[in-house]
């Protein structure tokens, strides 16, 4: 159950009881929690949450089952993780950097398990701004153009083509941003008729905003409700 009604309002949090739902899950690890509304709104019985910083006092709400890890996500995969932990589902949410989410995504595997998913958030930027993976840039800016709002993905959507490059025995979708916020949903399971579309680490690292959209086929959009029928058993 949640651990603040507050937090129950997180649509990201019913998207994730949603899947947890469908694949049964038992255990959940988010990374990049900051103030916990989708952490303290997730319904599976152990979580783990990891932040360097949260912004509330994690300590009254700690069980033998909920944890709470004041720690960058480095620290946690090599220091405080049991090495026998496996999660179901892993939510990746913290710096919306394609290299960090891409080091948290390859550390992950080490505790998970042939049925686990991977969320991760923010791969879908709105525009050209929005894909800057240094915020206060990204804000200056938008402001410095004359565009309202604080909108901010980041580069995490170059995760999702590293994924499909190097990680062949992997399939994923990607949520529409009609759908809610963009996230993209990864599952161990192989895909037929593999094909790269660069090849190479560092060209990924270097893509634009343009080459995005000139791609946008290989996110494999998708509706919500076509997402968790995907990722059930057996689909």
């Amino acid at each position: 159950m949640p651990l603040r009604p507050a937090a129950a309002g997180s649509k990201i949090a019913d998207r994730l009881n949603r899947v947890a739902a469908v694949v049964g899950a038992r255990s959940y690890l988010e990374i990049g929690v900051a103030t916990g509304r989708t952490f303290m709104a997730v319904e599976i019985a152990t979580r783990h949450a990891v932040d360097p910083a949260f912004r509330f006092d994690p300590a009254p709400l700690e069980t033998p089952h909920v944890r709470f890890f004041a720690m960058t996500s480095d620290r946690f995969f090599t220091e405080a993780v049991p090495p026998d932990q496996r999660y179901d589902i892993i939510f990746l949410d913290g710096l919306h950097t394609f290299e960090q989410t891409f080091r948290d995504f390859c550390a992950s595997q080490a505790h998970a398990h042939a049925g686990t998913v991977w969320v991760i958030d923010d791969v879908l930027p709105s525009d050209i701004f929005s894909a800057l993976p240094v915020q206060e840039e990204a804000l200056a800016l938008r402001k410095q153009h004359g565009l309202r709002g604080g909108l901010w993905h980041g580069d995490v959507y170059k995760c999702v083509f590293a994924i499909n490059d190097f990680f062949p025995s992997f399939s994923f979708r990607t949520l529409r941003r009609a759908h809610g916020n963009p996230q993209t949903f990864v599952v161990r399971r192989p895909r037929p008729g593999f094909r790269p579309v660069f090849g190479d680490l560092e060209r990924i690292s270097r893509m634009s905003f343009s080459d995005l959209r000139q791609h946008r086929r290989v996110l494999r959009l998708d509706s919500e409700d076509a997402i968790v029928a995907w990722l059930a058993p057996g689909a």
